[in-house]
């Protein structure tokens, strides 16, 4: 018969049990917070690694209009005026300014204005350059004024046109020889075109007298044989070529125009030669040779 002691062991057993898998679960439950908060997966552990890495973030940018390293390059001054040109001594040269030149084949010409060189080409865009002190080679002046040389010569000279100089010049752009007369005194007028007038009025006068009826002159150009051409146009539209000879301006030939057949360099400009009768226009410029008025160049919208 068994004694009480092991029937009171027996009953004891299984509270036993439950009381160590109550404990286990007791220490299971505190160990996994702990395990947690090791591992850094709790939120607390979050925070705190955000908060380290928020120490390695650049630093932020400088606020607009802050100012700029030394180094930094600075905006051009363009608030300054450039330096006048250089007072120039003129007492040797070949011309005393002011003086002018021209050519043609093509039509060309230079021009002084406040110590510049201005050279005009028809039809194309002007070259200026700063007019520097000439050297002197072979009784010419040279003067290097980049992107331009000009050269002036003591030397008789004669236009296409039969004006007489008793100086040469040649202006070299690009490589290319322009060759031609220079002529003291101030410039005669300020376009191409009007140069032409002038350098060509000889033939222009014949060609009017030939014609013998009001015209406005539309074109002066070379032709053959070294002779000047002039485009003519009447007030009711006709349109006629002259050429004359270039030393003589006798007359080479006078004909007419076929309507819609005129060249584009026979139609560039509209000079009303000094004693040709037509309505006045106060837009109108005068084209001068020295003092003397040569006539007026019209706008298109004077009336002829």
């Amino acid at each position: 018969m068994p004694r009480s002691s092991d029937l009171s062991l027996a009953k004891l057993r299984p509270a036993l049990f439950v009381g160590l898998a109550g404990l286990c679960l007791v220490l299971a439950a505190c160990g996994g917070p702990a395990k947690k908060a090791a591992g850094g997966d709790s939120p607390a552990a979050g925070a705190a690694s955000a908060d380290a890495g928020s120490t390695s973030l650049p630093a932020p940018a400088p606020a607009q209009g802050a100012a700029q390293p030394a180094s930094a390059p600075q905006s051009p001054d363009f608030t300054t005026p450039p330096p006048p040109p250089a007072k120039l001594d003129t007492s040797g040269w070949t011309l005393q300014p002011p003086f002018y030149a021209a050519g043609d084949e093509p039509f060309w010409r230079l021009e002084l204005a406040d110590g510049w060189f201005v050279f005009q080409r028809s039809g194309l865009a002007q070259i200026e350059a700063q007019i520097t002190q000439p050297k002197r080679e072979k009784g010419a002046d040279i003067f290097v004024a980049p992107p331009l040389t000009v050269k002036i010569k003591k030397e008789p000279c004669e236009t296409d046109g039969g004006d007489k100089s008793d100086a040469s010049a040649v202006v070299t752009f690009d490589n290319v020889d322009f060759e031609g007369c220079a002529f003291s005194g101030p410039e005669a007028e300020s376009s191409p075109e009007a140069a032409a007038v002038v350098d060509a009025i000889g033939t222009i006068d014949a060609c009017l007298a030939r014609l013998g009826e009001p015209a406005l002159v539309t074109g002066v150009y070379p032709r053959e044989g070294g002779r000047t051409a002039v485009a003519m146009r009447e007030p009711n539209g006709s349109q006629f070529e002259c050429a004359a000879e270039p030393t003589t301006h006798e007359i080479a030939f006078l004909d007419p125009i076929e309507p819609g057949n005129a060249a584009p360099y026979m139609t560039v400009m509209r000079f009303l030669r000094t004693g040709v009768a037509a309505p006045p226009c106060p837009d109108a410029k005068d084209v001068r040779s020295g003092d003397t008025v040569l006539g007026k160049m019209l706008p298109a919208k004077c009336k002829f």
